[in-house]
C-alpha cells in the first residue's frame, strides 16, 4: 500500500482554499489511483512537496520528491475550468512522480525534449508515459465532483 502526504506551500494552499478543495481528499484520490495501479504488500509512506509556480505550465523533475504546479490557467474563462486545470496539472505531474518513484521508469524512456513539448510534436503527444498522465487527467476530471 502506498501512502501519500502532500506538503503544499502557501501558494498552493491558497489555491486549494480558493477552489474549495480539501488537500486530504486529493491525497485520498491519489492514493486510490496509485494503489489501484501498483500492488505493494508493505506500506510505503511518501511525502511530496507541492510548490506553486507562476505561469500556466506545471512540471516535475525526474527523481525528485517535488511537484511544481502552475498557479495560472491557460484559456480558462470560468472558475470551474480554472479549478479543473489546476487539479489536472497536479495530477499529471503526480503521475510522472509515480512513474519515477514507484514504478522506477528511467528518465530516458521519456524520449522527448522541451522543444517537442513547446511544438506539440508526436514525439511528445504520443509518448506512452505522457498518455498515461493524460489518462489520469481524464479520470480526475470525472472524479473532481468528489473534491
Amino acid at each position: 500500500m502506498v501512502i501519500i502526504k502532500l506538503r503544499c506551500d502557501k501558494l498552493v494552499n491558497q489555491k486549494l482554499r480558493t477552489y474549495g478543495i480539501e488537500r486530504r481528499k486529493i491525497e485520498n484520490m491519489l492514493m486510490f489511483l496509485t494503489n489501484n495501479l501498483v500492488n505493494k504488500r508493505k506500506p510505503e509512506y511518501h511525502e511530496i512537496k507541492v510548490k506553486g509556480i507562476p505561469g500556466t505550465s506545471s512540471q516535475y523533475f525526474w527523481g525528485e520528491d517535488e511537484i511544481e504546479v502552475a498557479l495560472n490557467a491557460e484559456d480558462c474563462s470560468s472558475t470551474k475550468t480554472r479549478r479543473i486545470y489546476f487539479i489536472q496539472g497536479l495530477v499529471h505531474e503526480y503521475r510522472h512522480w509515480v512513474q519515477s518513484q514507484i514504478q522506477n521508469v528511467p528518465s530516458r524512456r521519456l524520449n522527448y525534449t522541451e522543444e517537442d513539448i513547446d511544438n506539440g510534436t508526436d514525439n511528445y503527444k504520443k509518448n506512452a508515459y505522457e498518455l498515461e498522465c493524460v489518462e489520469w487527467e481524464n479520470l480526475i476530471e470525472n472524479l473532481i465532483k468528489f473534491l
